[in-house]
């Protein structure tokens, strides 16, 4: 009961974070050009150290986030994206961010983030470092894959869904339908690397820290 209970509350706190940085200015680091969001950090944290159910319930959450931006902080391009199509719309801002966990949990287990050592003797203290580092090197992998995955799905999917409207929305912002993909690509570009790094550069000690503290619970008696 005490260990459900530990997961619902990292669960419910990792919920309240997509939506404080889903939702107000927090979540996005301004440093022009670049727009880093750190939305994707806390479903690849819940991911890996919750699991892949507690992982889509985030990506969920973070494409709620993004969904209720569209009313609450619009820009004319999110408004008229919703206007020319409003389940194309909601595809897109759904679609990527349930797909980041299973990319995560993907990478992550098949480096081999789950292995870890049974026991504690000194004989084992070499294989117990040795899970650690792997660990650690499984969440940096992963991190970075689920980073990407949200940056190229998103971007992928909004040129692609929306392709036969491409003549009509390359008008109304006065392009034509090649510079549009240009400037689809150069954001996917400009703004991924950097947001795949930095949820690589927060993600391992978060992961390591949740871990560490699920690890100390497990070893407490527990209470009848």
């Amino acid at each position: 009961m005490r260990i459900r209970t530990r997961d619902l509350t990292i669960t419910a706190v990792l919920a309240a974070i997509c939506l404080l940085l889903g939702l107000t200015p927090i979540g996005y680091i301004q440093i022009p050009p670049v727009a880093i969001t750190l939305m994707c950090i806390p479903v690849i944290v819940g991911t890996i150290t919750q699991g892949l159910r507690t992982g889509l319930i985030l990506g969920f959450v973070f494409g709620l986030t993004s969904f209720l931006t569209i009313f609450l902080r619009p820009t004319p391009f999110s408004q008229f994206m919703f206007n020319l199509s409003a389940w194309k719309t909601i595809i897109i801002v759904f679609a990527p961010r349930m797909i980041i966990p299973i990319t995560t949990w993907l990478v992550y287990n098949a480096i081999g983030g789950e292995m870890s050592p049974r026991t504690i003797d000194g004989a084992d203290i070499k294989i117990i470092e040795k899970s650690k580092t792997r660990k650690n090197v499984a969440t940096g992998v992963a991190a970075f894959v689920g980073s990407m995955t949200n940056t190229i799905l998103f971007l992928g999917t909004l040129y692609l869904i929306f392709q036969p409207e491409v003549n009509e929305i390359s008008t109304a912002f006065g392009a034509s339908p090649d510079t549009l993909f240009g400037v689809v690509a150069t954001i996917g570009a400009i703004n991924g690397l950097p947001e795949a790094a930095v949820a690589v550069i927060l993600c391992i000690p978060i992961v390591y820290a949740i871990s560490k503290i699920k690890r100390r619970q497990r070893k407490q008696p527990t209470e009848s």
